[in-house]
């Protein structure tokens, strides 16, 4: 079997599918569930900010009745439809885009550069020749097979399109730069999407109360607010408030209290100590509501950063005993987590 790389202006590989030179083979489709206007707005956002996005697989058939040669999708269904449905008019993009030119636009409403921008964009794409439908089948299978597994937040963020899934992928763009300035992730964790999980784990706190946020109560929490989030805006202004804390607590950046379990329990002291989060009642709430002083706020958490240098032989005599032991669990149930705002 042999395989050829070529590429595609969006424009012409839209004129390729108005001829039928272009097809989808729905037998190569892996669901009938067409993506929703937010999943395939980020797509055409994609291309027009001008990042790469994965190969299209086309398939090279003879067509004896036509006595023509056609090349069949058969990886990339989705991005063609959605890419072609823009350049014909057919859909708006997301007003929940956060390019403010391109937000709630169609592809003639767009300025004169970002239309050219989207019309000269290069879709990359192998197309197999002289293969026959068993050789195809193998090497999706043989693709898939030395691929590195999803991690369960990689699954979610697959499988899901809906609501939750592009407000968590919205919260996570905005706060990247403080994940890396404080040293909450790396590029190899937010490459995975551990920061999609921490900011998840958060909001199931929120809602919840904190207890054991495993992979079964994201799925979850992922499925019941798939169609619609109705916490979107009071979640946001909780979390803008609380990173930008963050963000301004330089002291501590870099240091013990900014891993990801710790972060977890730092930004929901930060939001419970603003809000007053009924979820989190016996935390802490009442006189303390309200009353963040960022000043103060620093000086006690140096000094339970400082504390995590306890050596074991003093711990049972530290005043953080139960802060240092829940600490060393490194996990948010939610008995650990009492422990520690204690």
């Amino acid at each position: 079997m042999d395989h050829i790389s070529t590429n595609y202006t969006a424009a012409d590989y839209c004129a390729a599918m108005d001829r039928n030179e272009l097809i989808v083979n729905r037998e190569y489709q892996r669901s009938e569930k067409v993506w929703p206007d937010i999943a395939r707005s980020f797509l055409i956002e994609t291309m027009l900010l001008g990042f790469p996005m994965p190969k299209i697989y086309l398939y090279s058939v003879t067509d004896l009745k036509n006595r023509r040669t056609v090349k069949e999708i058969v990886g990339g269904q989705q991005r063609s439809m959605a890419i072609k449905d823009f350049f014909d008019d057919k859909f708006v993009l997301s007003r929940k885009l956060e390019t403010e030119d391109l937000a709630g636009k169609k592809f003639s409403e767009l300025e004169d550069d970002w239309k050219k921008r989207f019309i000269t964009y290069s879709i990359s794409a192998d197309l197999f020749v002289s293969a026959t439908d068993e050789e195809v089948r193998e090497t999706f299978r043989r693709m898939n097979s030395y691929t590195v597994p999803l991690n369960p937040e990689e699954q979610r963020h697959a499988e899901f399109q809906g609501a939750f899934k592009w407000f968590v992928q919205r919260l996570a763009k905005a706060n990247q730069g403080i994940f890396v300035r404080a040293g909450i992730f790396g590029d190899k964790l937010l490459i995975r999407m551990q920061d999609l999980k921490l900011i998840c784990e958060i909001i199931h706190a929120m809602l919840f109360g904190i207890r054991t946020t495993n992979k079964k109560a994201l799925y979850n929490l992922y499925a019941e607010n798939d169609e619609k989030f109705n916490d979107q805006q009071k979640v946001r202004r909780y979390f803008d408030y609380a990173f930008e804390a963050v963000s301004n607590l330089k002291s501590i950046h870099g240091t013990n209290l900014m891993k990801p379990y710790m972060t977890y329990s730092l930004v929901l002291a930060i939001i419970h100590s603003k809000y007053g989060l009924k979820k989190l009642t016996g935390l802490g709430q009442g006189k303390f509501r309200g009353s963040f002083n960022p000043k103060i706020f620093e000086e006690h958490l140096l000094e339970l950063d400082e504390s995590l240098e306890t050596p074991d032989e003093e711990i049972e005599r530290s005043k953080f005993k139960a802060f240092i032991l829940a600490s060393k669990e490194r996990t948010n149930v939610k008995e650990q987590c009492a422990d520690a705002a204690r």
